[in-house]
């Protein structure tokens, strides 16, 4: 019996990206990318990482062209948001209608909660190949479009 994959038709929000340095990171992925980034203050985000309820201090700027759009974290150290690169791809996120049944689902397929804590409507996971999925509902994607119909009209 063939398994039914809770990825399929899922639309991407955006790709994920870890810096060492945002200032720097968003100066080079402007030029690139002909992007204007938004709301890169440090936050204090209330989250549970590997299973472990934490209170993170993190920087995130978002950037859209209109066809991409993209999240860039500043690197934390013991997270998910780890790297010994200048600018490294992160994730993909996913947006489901229905978030939490994609959320059990990729939970009984056995890939690894990062983010979030069992149960949650959305949070990272990591397939068993390693490949890491951020999954959305409807929710915070009108929070994340929010942002990039601001770096849209930043840019135009």
């Amino acid at each position: 019996m063939a398994t039914v994959n809770p990825l399929a038709g899922l639309a991407i929000v955006h790709t994920g990206l870890v810096c060492r340095d945002m200032a720097a990171a968003q100066a080079r992925l402007s030029e690139t990318l002909h992007v204007s980034w938004i709301d890169d203050n440090r936050e204090e985000w209330p989250l549970t990482i590997f299973g472990k309820p934490v209170t993170l201090n993190l920087r995130i700027a978002h950037a859209s062209t209109g066809v991409a759009n993209f999240e860039l974290i500043e690197a934390v150290p013991d997270t998910p948001w780890v790297t010994t690169q200048a600018i490294m791809q992160h994730h993909v996120c996913l947006y489901s209608p229905d978030s939490a049944a994609v959320c059990r689902s990729l939970e009984a397929l056995g890939y690894q909660r990062l983010l979030g804590a069992a149960g949650d409507p959305q949070g990272y996971f990591q397939d068993p190949e390693g490949l890491l999925i951020e999954i959305v509902g409807d929710t915070l994607l009108a929070y994340l479009n929010a942002y990039y119909d601001q770096s849209q009209s930043a840019v135009a």
